[in-house]
């Protein structure tokens, strides 16, 4: 049985839920969600979408920030699994609040 996928637009609403302060998640064409954070550069820019079935994000580096959410299925959880990946690779731009 195939895995069923969350659409782009219940991912994004998610990722922006849960953005950490600072950071800017905005819908970028085609279907795809672009995170940014005012102390990275263009080319830190980060992609992030349905690649191929499932979840996955890169900077415009291809090769310095990226991850995928293969396998997880809510949008929810995809969008903390995001969150928890970009936050190794910019660890002092990450201020997690606190949700009661």
């Amino acid at each position: 049985m195939q895995n069923q996928y969350p659409s782009v637009d219940q991912v994004l609403k998610a990722t922006q839920d849960l953005a950490p302060k600072g950071w800017i998640v905005s819908s970028e064409y085609p279907d795809q969600i672009g995170v940014t954070h005012s102390d990275l550069t263009d080319d830190q820019f980060i992609s992030f979408g349905d690649v191929n079935g499932f979840f996955s994000f890169n900077d415009a580096f291809t090769d310095g920030c990226g991850g995928s959410m293969e396998g997880i299925t809510a949008a929810v959880e995809i969008a903390i699994s995001f969150w928890q990946q970009v936050s190794t690779f910019y660890p002092n731009l990450i201020t997690w609040r606190i949700v009661k």
